[in-house]
């Protein structure tokens, strides 16, 4: 069997040393991300790029296999914890707001994993659930692409708004009309202060702008995974009792 076809190293798979690939970008971009930003930005972008890429040539060449799976889910939680970790160390007033965040990503899949294992799933993905939207989310590739992308896009904003030189690229608006912060979110976040410009809006808070909605959406989608989860596990106990009392 040749390298690029199924063959008895899933170690070698070509998915896999991609998904290896993904965790050295990610660990080099938090490595320089105090010193270097843009090698920073462009690092985790490239390790967020190879999260797509490993699953296409999972499927194209056949090299699906458990160990690339959860490789993959594990990396994509660690990235962007790491992210968030980032973001707390450079606007310390978020900390709190990135820990709520990092709690609420990693509970919501692990639960859902959990729940899905101890049904007999063979996803952690719900696309049978109650919930239209979390139905919607992980029953069209391009919405939860969107998501997903919104999510880390928004954490590199915020820590690009750290950073004059990132934000230095300006969108001119209509009328040459420049962008005003209201003071109490000006003091919350002095790097709103960044976020806007007198001849326009700077590129990366487009970006954040755009990514807002998804964003949000994704959050709530893991909220409603958490609870969906938890109520399987409570009702895979409630399950069992009846047998184990038979026995």
């Amino acid at each position: 069997m040749g390298f690029f076809s199924r063959h008895s190293n899933v170690y070698l798979y070509v998915p896999n040393l991609i998904g290896y690939a993904r965790v050295a970008a990610a660990i080099y971009a938090f490595g320089v991300a105090f010193t270097s930003p843009y090698q920073c930005v462009a690092a985790y972008f490239l390790s967020f790029v190879c999260d797509e890429l490993d699953g296409r040539f999972a499927r194209m060449l056949n090299q699906t296999s458990t160990l690339g799976a959860v490789l993959d889910m594990v990396t994509d939680r660690l990235a962007t914890t790491g992210l968030l970790l980032v973001v707390a160390l450079v606007y310390p007033q978020l900390h709190v707001v990135a820990i709520c965040l990092i709690f609420l990503d990693v509970f919501s899949h692990w639960f859902q994993m959990y729940a899905s294992l101890a049904v007999g799933a063979t996803t952690h993905k719900d696309v049978k659930s109650k919930s239209w939207l979390v139905r919607t989310y992980y029953g069209n590739r391009l919405f939860m692409g969107y998501c997903c992308v919104s999510c880390e896009v928004l954490y590199l904003v915020v820590y690009a708004s750290k950073w004059p030189e990132l934000m230095q690229f300006v969108v001119p608006l209509p009328g040459g009309a420049g962008l005003t912060i209201p003071s109490q979110l000006a003091n919350l976040l002095p790097a709103l202060l960044r976020f806007t410009s007198q001849s326009g809006l700077p590129l990366m808070s487009l970006f954040g702008i755009l990514a807002l909605p998804g964003f949000l959406t994704k959050q709530i989608c893991n909220w409603v995974q958490l609870r969906t989860a938890a109520d399987q596990l409570i009702a895979f106990d409630l399950k069992k009792k009846p047998q184990q009392k038979e026995r």
